[in-house]
Formats: C-alpha cells, sequence, structure tokens
C-alpha cells in the first residue's frame, strides 16, 4: 500500500491564557505513514476514531518545571487526551488486531505505540501528587449493541466516572437533601444532576446561558436552574437554598457562596477549577471560617484514585441506566482532526451542551 497521509494537531506554544488554535495549537499535515510496512518493533499500530477534549488538559499547556496535579505536555509534540482507536496491525502478543482500547492518545489519525513523544516519569522527578498522564494504562473496551461509541468519550468515560465515583465514595446523598451543581450542562454537570435525582435530591444547578437553563429544567428534570452570568450564585442560592451538597466544578466565586449557604454537616465535592485554567487572576475564598462554623467537609479528588474502586460497579451499573432511559446523554459531536482544537477551546467558552466530542474517523 501507498503511504497515506497522518495528520496531526501540534502542542505549538505555552499559551498565556485562553489558547489560542494556529497559535498555542498547530493542525499538521506533512506527514505520511505507511499501514501495510510501518516498522512496529514489537508494538501495535491505531487508527484514531474518536477524541476526547476536556478541561483539564489546560493544565498541562505549561512549562515543564511548573508543577501540578498531571505532568505537562510535551512543547513541539502532538497533542494527547483521551480517545478511542482500533487497532489495525500488532506485534504485542497481548494486543490483537480490531479489538478496540480507550486511553491516552495523541491528536493524529493513525499512531505507532508507544507513540513518539510519550514519556514516563522517572522516580522522584515530580511530587507525590502529580499523575503521570502517559503512563495511564490503556483499556480494552467492547461497542454495547444499543449505544454509540461516543459515549466511552463522555458518559461511560472519564466525565460519568468522575461524576458516578465521586458522588459514591464522598457524597453520601440522602433523599430529601439539596445539591447545587456548577457548570451543570457540562459532561461531568448533566450526570451529578441526573444522579442526583435518582438518588432523590432536589437539585440546584448554574449554567452559562438561558438556553442551558431550559434544557437542564424541560430535558433533565433539574428543580431550580439560573444562567450565573445574569443572576449571581450568592442570589440563586440564598433564594434556592440552603444546600446539603455542592459539586464544585468552577471554584472561585461560586464556591464562596456554597460556603455561604450551606447547611451544618454539608460536603463539597471538588473536581475541577475552570474559573482559574486559563491564568485568571486567583480570587480568594471569603467565607472559609464558616468550615469549622457549620461542620463542613471539603473532598478534592481525581478519578484515578477511585476506579480501582469503583470502575467495576460503574460498568455493571451505568450503561443499563443509559439503556433504560433512567440517564439521558448529551453529546456536541464534531468531526474531523482538522477541528479538534477549535471544538476544545468552545467548550471553554461554553458554547456548547455536554461532551464535546471529535470524531477523527468512521469504523470501517
Amino acid at each position: 500500500m501507498s503511504p497515506v497521509r497522518n495528520p496531526r494537531v501540534v502542542f505549538n506554544a505555552i499559551p498565556k491564557h485562553y489558547p489560542i488554535p494556529g497559535d498555542t495549537t498547530v493542525y499538521d499535515t506533512s506527514r505520511t505513514i505507511d499501514l501495510d510496512s510501518a516498522p512496529l518493533n514489537g508494538g501495535y499500530l491505531t487508527k484514531t476514531l474518536s477524541l476526547s477534549p476536556e478541561p483539564w488538559l489546560r493544565e498541562r499547556l505549561r512549562a515543564p518545571d511548573v508543577p501540578s496535579y498531571s505532568t505537562p505536555m510535551r512543547l513541539g509534540h502532538t497533542f494527547v487526551s483521551f480517545g478511542l482507536v482500533k487497532v489495525l496491525r500488532s506485534e504485542d502478543e497481548n494486543v490483537k488486531e480490531g479489538e478496540y482500547y480507550i486511553g491516552i492518545v495523541p491528536w493524529e489519525a493513525y499512531t505507532v505505540h508507544p507513540w513518539e513523544g510519550k514519556q514516563l516519569a522517572k522516580p522522584g522527578q515530580w511530587p507525590t501528587f502529580t499523575t503521570d498522564v502517559d503512563a495511564i494504562p490503556f483499556m480494552k473496551v467492547e461497542k454495547h449493541p444499543a449505544m454509540p461509541w461516543t459515549l466511552f468519550m463522555g458518559a461511560l468515560g472519564v466525565p460519568g466516572q468522575t461524576a458516578w465515583m465521586g458522588l459514591k465514595e464522598y457524597g453520601n446523598l440522602k433523599p430529601g437533601e439539596t445539591i447545587y451543581v456548577s457548570t451543570a450542562a457540562g459532561a461531568v454537570g448533566i450526570m451529578v444532576v441526573q444522579l442526583a435525582k435518582l438518588a432523590g435530591l432536589k437539585v440546584i444547578a448554574s449554567t452559562s446561558s438561558d438556553e442551558k437553563v431550559k434544557y437542564l429544567k424541560s430535558e433533565l428534570g433539574v428543580d431550580e436552574a439560573f444562567n450565573y452570568k445574569t443572576t449571581p450564585v450568592d442570589e440563586a442560592l440564598a433564594k434556592y437554598g440552603p444546600i446539603d451538597v455542592y459539586w464544585d466544578n468552577v471554584g472561585g466565586k461560586a464556591l464562596d457562596a456554597a460556603i455561604e449557604n450551606a447547611n451544618m454537616n454539608a460536603r463539597i465535592l471538588s473536581c475541577g477549577y475552570i474559573s482559574e485554567y486559563n491564568n485568571e487572576e486567583a480570587y480568594g475564598v471569603k467565607n472559609l471560617a464558616w468550615l469549622f462554623k457549620k461542620c463542613i467537609k471539603i473532598y478534592g479528588f481525581l478519578q484515578p484514585e477511585l476506579m480501582v474502586k469503583w470502575l467495576g460497579k460503574f460498568m455493571e451499573e451505568v450503561p443499563l441506566q443509559i439503556a433504560t432511559g433512567q440517564i439521558k446523554t448529551k453529546e456536541h459531536v464534531v468531526y474531523g482532526l482538522e477541528n479538534a482544537d477549535k471544538a476544545w477551546v468552545e467548550m471553554f467558552e461554553g458554547k456548547n451542551i455536554g461532551k464535546t466530542v471529535v470524531i477523527v474517523a468512521e469504523d470501517n
């Protein structure tokens, strides 16, 4: 077979604020690959089917000497995120042609594994709180006959697992309680509000547009929803609260308002801080004294730390809930690798509802 084009998205420059497609990332069409004869060197060749742009990737676009909770992406190399791939050829006895895997993959059409630019952290290289993203293992998956592959990027992937596992481990949800969910129309938030409703809670949700407010109330059955751009969070929570649980995706003023309007023994589940991902000035939370005055518990967590305990139960329960309609899914599907970086940036700008998924190629 003649070589075919192997386009990719390159991490080109460290952004100061919001990433800029064409500057922070560059779409490169200069490379080719021979799918029949490309050397595998004991590895395997995959075709990228879909990619999962997610907020936490912004943290990785930093200088290599800046510590954080994830290892930095390598400047000048192909951008990487979670994705779904199909094995085309393999010299690895544990990986078979025709199998499907989810894991950290480069934003390119075809990949020989281990991929170029993959760099495992050395012992002691990073603080103990830093996750080595390149070391996250692949997980073999099989398609559910009643559900599309794209669900492994959202409801059945990291966003859905984050919501389900976080609530199971730290939520201690009780029927009749009240939960407030920020960025409720995003990939994680949509799952959280539905799981909370199934558990018998009153759900208060905030989002960034009136269109999303309508979706949350009419499609997902949220009890109270508001546009935080037109209604201050503290005013909304004073009206609809107090709250027993806060699912915090944003930090900043919303966290302050949640603490102020929390009941005794409230739980705050913190899994994101999108208000500061793009180097906005840090907001100093002012209500921390209420943590001990109200005996509030704050749990900061990441999905990988909960997988060993909860993944099996998650895969037993959630696919069935989706298949039977107990949990609804919402995706913003973008076609073409050339549009992947733009779709990622638009996610930060709140231009879509649900999980952003990039379809790179059809499964054929």
